[in-house]
């Protein structure tokens, strides 16, 4: 592809992925697309032939192509605490690089909405079986090698998702312009050691 086109592809592309996290699908339009990346409706066409097509290009490569990224990095470390731990560092890093959480961008597609293709649902479901197979073979794996203790693995990827998905999201809230005012009046750490500290550590003390 062109270095023009691609620059003008990819603009459309970021302006979807901020709009559909702003407003939701539904409520995002191929003119407020159009009119956010500074385009005509019609040069919109010339790109996609649908929302729908715009998402799936959108699912392929500002989510699963960086996922697939934190797949092969987090594979790299030697164990498997160094695996979670860079597993969530890279998360944080891909919430920073998009100015959202990119769980919630998933989120939106999950909702039931009527409006989404079955081809987008399979899309978003093939990254959430990524990103929950990632962590489950991780976890499995540190169980067998006497690094974790021995519980359900299921469970434990579960409350480790759960974890990631919740901090992240908090994350984007402390940066975004649309943060209420005075949000959950407590203060908010972005530690992400400490974070992971409560992940591998709990906080009942032993007895």
């Amino acid at each position: 592809m062109p270095e023009k086109r691609e620059k003008k592809q990819n603009l459309i592309l970021d302006a979807a992925f901020e709009l559909i996290l702003e407003k939701g699908y539904s409520n995002t339009k191929i003119i407020d697309i159009a009119n956010k990346a500074g385009i005509g409706k019609g040069t919109f066409y010339e790109y996609f032939e649908s929302k729908e097509a715009l998402v799936l290009e959108l699912i392929n490569t500002r989510v699963m192509q960086d996922y697939s990224k934190i797949r092969a990095a987090v594979c790299e470390m030697p164990a498997a605490r160094q695996k979670l731990t860079k597993y969530f560092q890279l998360e944080i890093d891909a919430t920073l690089k998009y100015k959202a959480n990119i769980t919630d961008f998933q989120k939106e597609f999950m909702r039931g909405n009527t409006e989404i293709s079955m081809k987008v649902l399979d899309a978003v479901h093939g990254i959430v079986l990524l990103q929950f197979e990632s962590v489950y073979n991780i976890i499995k794996e540190g169980i067998e090698t006497g690094e974790f203790k021995k519980v359900d693995p299921f469970v434990a990827a579960a409350c480790f998702m759960g974890s990631i998905s919740f901090f992240m999201s908090m994350l984007h809230f402390e940066s975004s312009p649309f943060k209420p005012s005075g949000f959950l009046n407590i203060p908010f750490s972005n530690d992400a050691n400490a974070a992971l500290d409560c992940i591998f550590n709990g906080i009942a003390i032993s007895e």
